[in-house]
């Protein structure tokens, strides 16, 4: 297997506030003055008791994100990495978005921020587990399928340690539609994304919860890319 090693400027995609940093913070280190998109970092102008509320304490949805991205942007800047938020919604907030499909929203808010950034290399999310994962990694590879750019999937973590048959199925779903390069495990100083997580005040507690074995293998691990190399 080769190393990554991604032509500068690079760009991140992030579905959801810290995704890059669980998933990619070695690597963003590694990397300083890469852009990280934040996908669905927005919130509709209402009351929510949902997972932000839960987590963050703030009924209102703008204040709970605003909470969420002084978080994100404090845990970048200890990367040295540019954070940009899109103002889509994710699906906890699904009711509240617009009656479109909204893969198609996404999509185009990619293609957009592509155009308006300009950056040579591309990192995106394998899609895992999530359904907020899965689309940011459909609209990313329909992009990638045609893009003149280096490209490259990250293992979204720590959902690639929950369930390997998952991480397989999703793999072999999208070799099906272009040619993946799985690249060397990429290591890091050991600690850098303990730190960085440990930013993220409202999410660090609920996300190690939510599977403390595979949370703490991520902040002790390495992280998986693959290089998308063009159609079948």
């Amino acid at each position: 297997m080769s190393k990554l090693e991604p032509i500068e400027p690079v760009l991140v995609f992030s579905p959801h506030l810290d995704d890059a940093v669980l998933s990619c913070g070695l690597f963003l280190q590694a990397h300083p003055s890469t852009t990280v998109v934040t996908v669905l970092a927005g919130a509709p102008e209402a009351f929510h008791n949902g997972y932000n509320r839960q987590t963050t304490g703030k009924l209102y949805a703008p204040d709970a994100i605003t909470v969420r991205r002084e978080e994100d942007r404090r845990a970048l800047d200890s990367l040295c990495a540019t954070p940009v938020w899109l103002d889509l919604l994710d699906g906890d907030y699904a009711a509240h978005r617009p009656p479109v499909k909204y893969s198609e929203v996404i999509h185009d808010e990619i293609v957009r921020v592509l155009d308006e950034i300009r950056p040579k290399s591309v990192l995106s999310p394998l899609g895992l587990s999530h359904a907020d994962h899965v689309a940011v990694s459909d609209a990313c590879l329909e992009i990638a399928m045609h893009s003149p750019l280096a490209w490259f999937l990250y293992m979204d973590l720590p959902y690639g340690y929950f369930n390997r048959r998952v991480l397989n199925r999703r793999i072999t779903s999208i070799m099906s539609r272009v040619q993946l390069r799985e690249l060397d495990s990429f290591e890091g100083e050991p600690g850098v994304k303990q730190r960085a997580m440990s930013l993220y005040t409202s999410q660090y507690d609920p996300t190690r919860r939510s599977n403390r074995r595979a949370f703490d293998a991520t902040m002790r691990g390495g992280e998986r890319y693959w290089q998308v190399e063009g159609l079948l």
